[in-house]
């Protein structure tokens, strides 16, 4: 049987890109509901853990996150518990439905005004392949 990793805040991780490379996530938020990630504008050769991996800006809205590739290796764990500097969770907005009837929510289920910010993403787990996608994209003509 697989090893199965234990996900949990503070945890730092590879995203293998398409195109080849890693991007940097960081596991922010977990709940009943929630695993919420953060994107780091930092694109790796091979996974390895840096000293500045937390030190670089977000390149893209956090994201709610099926945590299935962490959880069974495929993303590795590349630090376990980093937790300087966490985002304000009490201001991520996450939107549900399609555009033309979306409604803005935050953490709570509350809805909350609507999000005209570039830094909000569906309130639904994203699924690795997905994720893999926008990150690769939204790394674009970085390395």
């Amino acid at each position: 049987m697989p090893k199965k990793f234990k996900v949990e805040v503070g945890d730092v991780f590879a995203v293998p890109l398409p195109k080849g490379g890693y991007g940097v996530g960081r596991i922010i938020h977990i709940s009943d509901r929630w695993r919420l990630a953060q994107f780091i504008d930092l694109q790796l050769r091979v996974p390895e853990m840096t000293d500045s991996v937390v030190d670089f800006d977000e390149v893209m809205p956090v994201h709610n996150i099926v945590t299935l590739r962490i959880e069974d290796g495929s993303w590795p764990i590349l630090q376990k518990g980093v937790m300087d500097a966490l985002p304000d969770l009490k201001s991520l907005v996450f939107y549900r439905g399609l555009p033309a009837k979306r409604t803005y929510v935050n953490l709570s289920g509350e809805v909350v005004p609507e999000c005209h910010r570039r830094d909000c993403a569906s309130s639904m787990p994203q699924f690795a392949e997905y994720i893999a996608e926008v990150l690769e994209e939204a790394l674009a003509g970085r390395v």
